[in-house]
């Protein structure tokens, strides 16, 4: 299977026999110590360019390496090839449902943050922190959910629920307190206040769990009794309580600073101060109208009151005058006492100063009660009139 250079021979049948391959060459001609010779290279020859010896790529008839022949791969090596080809594909499909799933997911995440109220802007700055949990496969949902509310915009946008748990209350969940913050708005709308709807006042009222029932007391106290009512009410209301400084009474009434029932009773005393205003009365003291405001009274029962008061008093100061002996003295605050507090001092000295008048002109010669020099004596003195 090699080039022969002593014989010049290309023996590609050879085999290795030498006794027979040197007769074969004697015969030939060669001299036995030729013959021996060409066989013991031909043998070395063949050793060397035999498939698994180191010429095996060498063609011994040029010296030039051989073209190999292929004989195209085996079963094997075809089914690892068809194995990895879809290992492959598997894999691209897989790479492009979970790219597909995660596009899915950011959206999802983004429309649910927009129903929480989130600004775009507030979205874009999630956005690095969205993409990380999702494409971190070692993050759960339930985990993403806890990360999530870590983050400082997600704070900032349910900033009650901190000031919530420093005070002692449970933090609301994202549907609570999303309701609270509708049901705030459809309140404020309702007294036509719905300009104060915003993130800082519903936090504000859900930090100190605020109920919508209170926050309608407030806003009737502030809106419907002192807004929309007589400004004398919202004069008084200042002047009386000289701490209540904000331009807008009705954010103040929405501020956790004072109670709902010390807004109300400030309401009231405001309103009993207007109400003897209105009916020029000189007494205007907060301590008076705080006083009248402990025993019950109202600005329907202040109107009444003072309307009778002002049309007696000034008759009854002139009476008292008069009969100045009798030591009587009836003035708006013992006509406060009569008409607000039924106080039996009060009418007493009414009565006394009816009796008077009336003894004086019945002394005189034919006068009667027709000819009593004031009205309001010739009236039965019932409780809370002459």
């Amino acid at each position: 299977m090699a080039y022969d250079p002593i014989t010049k021979v290309y023996t590609p049948d050879y085999t290795p026999n030498p006794d027979a391959y040197i007769e074969k060459l004697t015969s030939k001609g060669l001299s036995k110590a030729e013959a021996a010779s060409s066989a013991r290279y031909q043998a070395y020859a063949d050793k060397y360019f035999a498939p698994d010896g180191p010429g095996a790529n060498i063609d011994p008839t040029t010296g030039g390496l051989r073209t190999p022949v292929s004989t195209g791969p085996t079963q094997a090596e075809l089914d690892e090839i068809a194995r990895k080809l879809k290992e492959a594909a598997d894999k691209k499909a897989q790479d492009e449902k979970d790219a597909a799933a995660r596009r899915d997911a950011f959206v999802l995440i983004k429309d649910s943050l927009k129903t929480y109220g989130f600004t775009e802007t507030e979205i874009t700055e999630l956005n690095a922190f969205i993409e990380s949990v999702i494409t971190d496969v070692k993050i759960g949902p339930e985990l993403a959910k806890v990360k999530l509310r870590e983050q400082p915009i997600y704070q900032a946008r349910f900033i009650g629920n901190k000031g919530r748990v420093a005070k002692g209350f449970n933090a609301l969940t994202e549907a609570q307190y999303l309701q609270q913050e509708t049901d705030y708005a459809q309140t404020l709308s309702s007294y036509g206040v719905g300009q104060l709807s915003s993130r800082s006042q519903f936090a504000t009222l859900i930090e100190n769990n605020t109920s919508v029932t209170e926050v309608g007391r407030r806003l009737n106290a502030s809106v419907r009794r002192v807004k929309n009512a007589d400004p004398t009410i919202l004069e008084n209301l200042r002047r009386l309580y000289p701490t209540i400084t904000d331009t807008d009474i009705v954010s103040y009434f929405l501020k956790p600073v004072e109670t709902i029932e010390e807004l109300e009773r400030k309401t009231t005393v405001a309103e009993i101060g207007a109400t003897a205003q209105q009916y020029k009365m000189e007494e205007k003291g907060l301590a008076k109208f705080e006083d009248l405001q402990r025993y019950g009274v109202t600005l329907a029962t202040a109107r009444a009151g003072y309307s009778t008061i002002a049309e007696e008093l000034p008759t009854a100061t002139k009476l008292g005058n008069v009969y100045s002996e009798t030591g009587i003295t009836y003035g708006q605050t013992e006509a406060e006492a009569e008409q607000f507090k039924d106080s039996a001092e009060a009418k007493r000295k009414k009565q006394k100063l009816i009796e008077t008048e009336k003894a004086s002109f019945k002394g005189s010669a034919g006068v009667g009660d027709a000819g009593l020099s004031t009205q309001y004596l010739r009236r039965g003195s019932s409780a809370g009139q002459f």
